[in-house]
């Protein structure tokens, strides 16, 4: 009856969303939101009219009503999945023009759309190259075969690249082009747009792979393409109900060696602290106050032992590890 409740209830809040906004109609196409010039979040900025606010606010308040349907949507998935309780905080659910709308930019470096655009001018063109190297690296990485092995090899390449741009002038992109911060914040916008694409189209076709033969294992595909399906899921986050249900067919293949086990790890964590709030093998890491450490645990005296069961090092190394990959954690914060 719960399940019955909840799911009619998402169908209603879904059947309640507004419709689009007018002023963001001109920037999408189909399932695709192309930010275009900006000028659908004009009314952000210090200098816009009374009229431009109002837009900002209908597009606002789509949003909102957008990931609320899409929430308790969610919810009813995973209850019928037998989550009791989902939690879904900070859950990155939502639709597809919603997310990639959702990736806009902090207008405070700006003092008025005016001083936007200039910024605009240099990092549209900035944008749109690495876009094309993205679109031309997966051209040339398509696999010669329909093999799933081949497929899966190839399919993380654009994600892959997207995600790493996150890291602009830092890390494995330390040899990017210094920007100026302004210039920086709209060239990540626009390509944690595309991002959000990626993620969406490579989830909806591994879903296709699973439905029809089950999770791939590593003695079917191998070790290195039943990896990269595993990196796939990891990052459909927009779809907790699917990552469970992997996660669940993976765990049966732990004792046969046709599942990683620090994939499974990896994963386990990553889903359940977003449907329960607590994490097994402490993966994920927050910084608090100056210090790196595990977000909350199942248990925390038996983290190590688990840890261990799956080839993962002890707690204070992991952590110590992470402090030398992304540097220490600032003082006073919690992130």
């Amino acid at each position: 009856m719960r399940v019955l409740t909840l799911i009619f209830t998402a169908f209603l809040l879904t059947a309640a969303t507004p419709p689009v906004p007018e002023v963001l109609k001109p920037y999408i196409h189909g399932d695709r939101f192309d930010p275009g010039d900006y000028r659908w979040m004009k009314g952000r900025f210090p200098d816009a009219t009374p009229e431009e606010k109002a837009q900002d606010k209908q597009v606002r308040d789509w949003m909102m009503a957008s990931y609320t349907a899409a929430l308790t949507e969610t919810r009813a998935d995973l209850l019928a999945l037998g989550i009791t309780d989902p939690q879904l905080e900070g859950a990155p659910v939502g639709g597809l023009v919603y997310s990639q709308v959702a990736s806009f930019i902090d207008t405070s470096l700006w003092s008025s759309f005016a001083a936007f655009q200039q910024s605009l001018e240099t990092a549209r063109p900035i944008a749109d190259t690495y876009l094309l190297a993205v679109k031309t690296a997966k051209k040339v990485g398509a696999p010669d075969t329909p093999k799933l092995r081949d497929l899966l090899m190839a399919r993380p390449m654009a994600e892959q690249m997207l995600r790493y741009s996150s890291s602009w002038g830092e890390a494995d992109m330390a040899d990017a082009p210094v920007l100026p911060e302004p210039v920086k914040a709209i060239v990540l916008s626009r390509l944690m747009t595309a991002l959000r694409m990626e993620d969406h189209e490579n989830t909806e076709w591994l879903k296709q792979i699973v439905a029809r033969q089950g999770w791939p294992k590593r003695s079917e595909v191998g070790d290195d393409p039943a990896h990269q399906a595993w990196l796939l899921v990891q990052h459909a986050d927009a779809d907790p109900a699917f990552q469970l249900t992997v996660l669940r067919a993976m765990e049966p293949l732990l004792s046969s060696d046709d599942v990683s086990k620090k994939d499974y790890a990896y994963l386990y964590d990553r889903v359940m602290l977003k449907i329960t709030g607590k994490q097994r093998y402490g993966t994920q890491a927050m910084c608090n106050n100056g210090k790196r450490m595990p977000r909350p645990l199942e248990n925390d005296k038996a983290v190590d032992r688990l840890r261990a069961k799956v080839g993962l090092k002890p707690m204070p190394d992991y952590l110590a590890g992470m402090d030398k990959i992304y540097g220490q954690c600032p003082p006073g914060k919690r992130l």
